[in-house]
């Protein structure tokens, strides 16, 4: 798998450019990210699972659109791994962090580094757009104290799992309340450009208020997924997590994503997808049954 991908891409205003990069690697026990029982008993089958995944990436994205450069999430950092990370958050999710997930990060790849390898300094990110609240999605904010960080107020009043004590002592988001939609797929949705070739649309299930960003280009659709799924295999057979907060929710949205791919080339990228940036390199569309 390639770990850092730079893709042109076409926008009606001028040309762009799509990066993808990992910051670092996690494994997680196997049956949080592929749930046994229903969306409660999963919880406790995790819990009490000893067995765990192989290493997945923690992606991070970058859009250089006309309008303005959006990173969406922000990954890990090389601390994470440090003892009593989470012990400010009390025992039980210091417990459920130190023994559900292995993290490996490196301090050159967190965000800051990768950015400015890119070109890219703090100034000219217009907007950090969070999916959710989850750690490996905001832990690499400490370096976005002076950007606008934009996320869903559903997914900042009702968090599920959030340990607020990692979050920067700054850490003040704008909130935003996303708008019905005439899209049939996507019920509620909020342009991030005015042309509206980049979109926030609520994508609930893995949370309540969990976002994906949708990206409409000349050639391709681009959904940058979060944790709708840990992968495409998962959305094309109806597969849920056992760290989804609601399966009937995740159901609604996987039916959704599907719907659109039947429609458009939607290329799908979820964070913890080790094929993800393939996908984006041989231009790998979405093909469903619904086609």
């Amino acid at each position: 798998m390639t770990h850092t991908l730079s893709k042109p891409i076409r926008f009606k205003e001028g040309d762009g450019a799509l990066h993808g990069f990992t910051t670092g690697r996690v494994k997680v026990k196997s049956k949080f990210r592929t749930a046994q029982g229903n969306a409660f008993t999963s919880k406790i089958n995790f819990l009490l699972d000893r067995q765990f995944t192989e290493y997945m990436p923690i992606m991070v994205w970058v859009l250089d659109h006309p309008e303005g450069v959006f990173v969406v999430d922000t990954g890990e950092n090389a601390k994470v791994s440090n003892q009593g990370y989470f012990k400010k958050e009390g025992p039980l999710a210091n417990y459920i962090n130190t023994k559900s997930f292995i993290f490996d990060v490196e301090p050159e790849e967190e965000i800051g580094p990768q950015l400015k390898r890119l070109g890219y300094s703090e100034s000219s990110i217009k907007s950090v757009v969070l999916t959710h609240l989850h750690l490996d999605h905001f832990d690499g904010l400490h370096y976005f104290e002076t950007t606008d960080i934009v996320i869903n107020q559903l997914e900042w009043e009702k968090p599920s799992f959030a340990l607020p004590s990692l979050y920067p002592e700054w850490f003040s988001p704008s909130t935003v309340q996303l708008k019905e939609a005439s899209d049939r797929h996507f019920k509620h949705s909020l342009p991030l450009v005015a042309s509206g070739e980049i979109k926030l649309v609520h994508t609930p299930g893995h949370t309540v208020g969990h976002c994906s960003v949708l990206v409409k280009t000349a050639d391709m659709h681009y959904l940058l997924a979060g944790d709708i799924t840990y992968n495409q295999h998962q959305l094309q057979n109806n597969i849920y997590a056992g760290g989804h907060q609601s399966f009937r929710l995740s159901g609604s949205t996987y039916q959704a994503v599907r719907e659109y791919a039947s429609k458009n080339k939607l290329v799908y990228l979820p964070s913890h997808d080790n094929q993800a940036l393939d996908r984006i390199q041989n231009d790998t569309y979405l093909t469903t049954g619904l086609r």
